[in-house]
């Protein structure tokens, strides 16, 4: 999951990079304004959102207690 993230001082953008990004942004962030491809936020927001991708990311990329059925090992 990848995020673009762009300053605009009082605003934030986040630009969704792949699908996982996407499908995390429309299932956890309300409806925001659009410019282009970014999505934005006020800037008072983009740490809340930040400490949810970061938290969804660690997730992801944390091993599952079960091998993976057709590696054997951990799974992402």
């Amino acid at each position: 999951m990848k995020f673009e993230i762009t300053n605009h001082g009082t605003l934030t953008g986040f630009t969704p990079v792949d699908d996982a990004a996407q499908q995390w942004w429309d299932d956890h962030v309300q409806w925001c304004p659009m410019m282009g491809d970014q999505y934005l936020v006020e800037s008072n927001y983009a740490g809340p959102i930040l400490e949810g991708i970061q938290a969804a990311s660690v997730k992801r990329q944390a091993p599952s207690d079960q091998p993976a059925p057709s590696q054997g090992g951990e799974k992402f």
